[in-house]
C-alpha cells in the first residue's frame, strides 16, 4: 500500500513530498524509512556476498603467505595464526549466514563480522608492524574503505563500524609499543582513508534514497488516475485480489464500498466538463479523507464512480460511509438538476464479507453494486449495506441497470 500526504491518497504522495523536503541528513520519515532500508537490505545482499566471498580468498591466501613467510623468519609463525583463523570463521560464518535469506540477520552479521574482522586485522597488523613488517598496515585501510563502500551498509552503521576499527587499531598500536612516528603516520592514513571512505557512502546512500523515491513516485504515477490523484481501475483490480487472499488467510473482514456521484450526466450537462472535473476532484478529497488505515484503498472506478476497500472489523468502520455521504453533501456544489438540497449528493452501496464467506470477491464487489443499485433506487442520497451473512444475492447474475441516469 503506498503512502499519500492529504490522508494517503491526495494528489502528492508522501514519496514526492520527501523529496521536495529532502535529506541530506540520510533519513526519511517514519514509515518510508523502515520501506527505504528493507529495500535497501534486498538490493545490496547479492553484492555484499560476493564481497565477503572475496574477502575470505584474500584472507585464505593471506594465511597461506604468512604460514610461508614463518617457516624462513625469525618471528614465529603463531604471530598472526590467531588473527587470520579468526578472520577465517568469521567470513565464513557470515557467507552461510547469508544463504538463510534473512537479509535482516545477514546485515547484523554483516556488522559483527566487519568488527571482528577490524579487530582480528589489528591484532595481525600490530604483531607484523613489531617485526618491520609494517605493510601490513594496508590490509587496515583496505578493510576500513571495503567496510565504507562495499559492505552495503548504509552510512551511520557504516561510520560507526569503521570508527571503532580506527580507534581499536591505534589503542593497540599504542598498548603494543610501536614508534610515535610511526603511529602518527598510520593515525593519518586511517583519518584519510576514513574521510574518502564516508564521502563515497554518504554520496552511495544519497543517490539510493534519490533513486528510491524517483521510482516510487513513477510507480504510483503508472497507478493513479490523473485527474484525481486516486489509485486507477488497474491498480484497484491488482490490489483488491491481494487483500481479498490476505483476509482471507488472516480471517478479517473485509469492506468493499461503491460510491457513485448522483445524476452526474446532468451535472456535466448544465455546467460543463471543467466544472464536472472539478467536481470530481472535490468528491476525490472527501474519500481520500475516508481512507485512514494502512491497508484501506481508494480508487476511481471509473467515470463518476469510486471504489473503497476497507480491511477490518466492520464495527471499528464505524460511520464511515455515511459521514462520507455527508461530506460529500456538504462541500455545496450547486446541482440545480441533483436532490434533496439542489446540491451535489452521492450514493454509496456497502458490501460487508464475513471471513467465512463462501462467496467469491467477485460475489463481494456484486454486493456491492447491488446496494448501491439500491441506494439509487430508494431516492439517491443514501447509503445501502449488503452482508454476506444476510445477503442473498445470486453471484454472476449482475444487474443490469443503467448508469446514464446517474
Amino acid at each position: 500500500m503506498e503512502r499519500y500526504e492529504h490522508s494517503r491518497t491526495g494528489v502528492i504522495s508522501l514519496y514526492e513530498e520527501q523529496l521536495k523536503r529532502g535529506f541530506g541528513s540520510l533519513r526519511f520519515d517514519s514509515f518510508l524509512e523502515d520501506e527505504f532500508r528493507a529495500s535497501y537490505r534486498l538490493t545490496n545482499f547479492v553484492k555484499s556476498r560476493l564481497v565477503i566471498a572475496f574477502a575470505l580468498l584474500i584472507v585464505v591466501v593471506m594465511s597461506v603467505g604468512h604460514i610461508a613467510s614463518g617457516s624462513t623468519s625469525e618471528h614465529p609463525v603463531t604471530a598472526g595464526i590467531y588473527g587470520l583463523g579468526a578472520m577465517l570463521l568469521a567470513l565464513v560464518l557470515t557467507l552461510a549466514v547469508s544463504y538463510a535469506r534473512s537479509p535482516r540477520l545477514y546485515t547484523a552479521c554483516l556488522g559483527l563480522c566487519a568488527l571482528a574482522i577490524g579487530i582480528a586485522g589489528t591484532t595481525v597488523d600490530v604483531q607484523a608492524s613489531l617485526v618491520g613488517q609494517g605493510y601490513y598496515f594496508a590490509g587496515q585501510i583496505g578493510w576500513v574503505l571495503m567496510i565504507w563502500m562495499m559492505f552495503g551498509l548504509l552510512f551511520v552503521p557504516a561510520a560507526i563500524l569503521t570508527a571503532a576499527v580506527s580507534i581499536i587499531y591505534v589503542v593497540a598500536a599504542v598498548y603494543a609499543g610501536l614508534a610515535p612516528e610511526e603511529i602518527y603516520f598510520e593515525s593519518f592514513m586511517l583519518l584519510n582513508a576514513n574521510f574518502l571512505g564516508g564521502y563515497s557512502c554518504y554520496k552511495i546512500e544519497h543517490g539510493a534514497r534519490q533513486t528510491y523515491l524517483e521510482s516510487n513516485i513513477l510507480a504510483q504515477r503508472a497507478e493513479r488516475d490523473g485527474l484525481t490523484g486516486l489509485y486507477n481501475r488497474r491498480a484497484f483490480d491488482e490490489y483488491v485480489e491481494r487483500i481479498w487472499r490476505q483476509s482471507r488467510r488472516e480471517g478479517s473482514q473485509l469492506t468493499v464500498m461503491l460510491v457513485d456521484i448522483d445524476r452526474f450526466k446532468a451535472f456535466n450537462d448544465l455546467y460543463g466538463h471543467q466544472a464536472g472535473d472539478d467536481a470530481l476532484r472535490r468528491v476525490a478529497c472527501v474519500i481520500a479523507d475516508s481512507v485512514q488505515r494502512p491497508l484501506d484503498f481508494a480508487a476511481r472506478f471509473g467515470g463518476e464512480e469510486f471504489a473503497l476497500v476497507l480491511y477490518g472489523p466492520a464495527d471499528k468502520l464505524g460511520r464511515i460511509p455515511e459521514r462520507l455521504r455527508e461530506s460529500v453533501q456538504k462541500l455545496n456544489i450547486d446541482h440545480e438538476r441533483g436532490v434533496d438540497a439542489k446540491v451535489l449528493t452521492v450514493s454509496v452501496g456497502v458490501a460487508i464479507a464475513d471471513p467465512d464467506t463462501n462467496r467469491s470477491l467477485a460475489g463481494v464487489i456484486q454486493m456491492a453494486d447491488e446496494a448501491l443499485y439500491q441506494a439509487k433506487e430508494n431516492g439517491r442520497n443514501r447509503v445501502v449495506v449488503n452482508k454476506t451473512s444476510t445477503t442473498s444475492i445470486e453471484t454472476g447474475k449482475f444487474r443490469a441497470h443503467a448508469r446514464a441516469a446517474g
